[in-house]
């Protein structure tokens, strides 16, 4: 138990002469986003995925299908805003691949500007729709009206929000997606954690406890936890607005910490 708390502090806190450095850290708070970003976007955009986007195609089959709840045009939308963004991905791999250091800050600074963005637009949007009035409200209309949403009035705002935060947002995780993929840090992939678990349970089936990297795997996994559980608890009190501030947040710090070491011969930053 020793051992694999070490290693979940080591995760955090690497030491001089970690082969990853301060890509670890960085990388679990990427992987806080991602909770974040999918919590919001499956509760309030429509049963859709940002960060997990494979989710989307299984989404996009229960529309076609007429499952109740899906709606297959917000599937499609994220999946091309998706794609969108991992070819921006590939053009910051392209231009600063060589520097780690400089590949994530560049890449993090491009989801800042999208999540900034989204910030801004809906204060906009919700600065030039009216409040809808309740007098002469149904109970039932009442009581939808008094549910979590991102206060939209009417159907045809929802839809204009919803477009708005999708278009912005799943190109931000496109690009964090292409960003983890190329720095190919072990169990740090952000998003998708299918790969993580099974590697710590049949690792640990396969070579005993100590091979299991259980420390390091259970950083990563109550990383997204916590993301999720903090978006579905603001999401679900009308704070989508926060949501996306604490975002701003994260990338913020993220940029921080690589941004002293853009110059650095470290290993870990040139990935020799």
């Amino acid at each position: 138990m020793t051992s694999h708390l070490a290693e979940a502090g080591r995760t955090l806190v690497p030491r001089e002469d970690d082969r990853y450095g301060l890509l670890s850290p960085a990388l679990v708070i990427l992987t806080f986003v991602a909770g974040l970003v999918d919590a919001l976007s499956y509760l309030a955009l429509g049963h859709v995925f940002v960060a997990n986007v494979t989710g989307n195609i299984v989404f996009l089959g229960f529309a076609i299908a007429h499952a109740q709840g899906f709606v297959w045009w917000t599937s499609a939308l994220t999946l091309v805003s998706f794609v969108a963004g991992a070819l921006i991905g590939g053009r910051i791999i392209r231009r600063f691949g060589a520097n780690r250091a400089q590949h994530l800050l560049a890449s993090t600074l491009v989801q800042l500007a999208f999540v900034a963005a989204a910030l801004i637009g809906i204060y906009v949007l919700n600065g030039l729709v009216p409040e809808p009035a309740m007098g002469g409200m149904s109970s039932d209309a009442a009581a939808r009206a008094a549910q979590p949403s991102l206060n939209f009035p009417t159907g045809s705002q929802i839809d204009l929000h919803i477009i708005l935060l999708i278009v912005l947002l799943a190109p931000a995780m496109g690009v964090q997606n292409s960003t983890a993929r190329k720095l190919a840090v072990p169990d740090l992939p952000t998003t998708v954690l299918t790969m993580t678990l099974t590697g710590m349970v049949a690792d640990a089936s396969a070579r005993g406890h100590e091979a299991s990297k259980l420390g390091r795997r259970i950083v990563v996994m109550l990383a997204l936890a916590c993301g999720a559980l903090t978006g579905a608890m603001l999401q679900m009190r009308g704070h989508e607005d926060v949501i996306l501030m604490v975002m701003i947040a994260c990338l913020l710090a993220v940029a921080a910490l690589m941004l002293p070491h853009v110059h650095s011969d470290a290993v870990w930053v040139s990935g020799r």
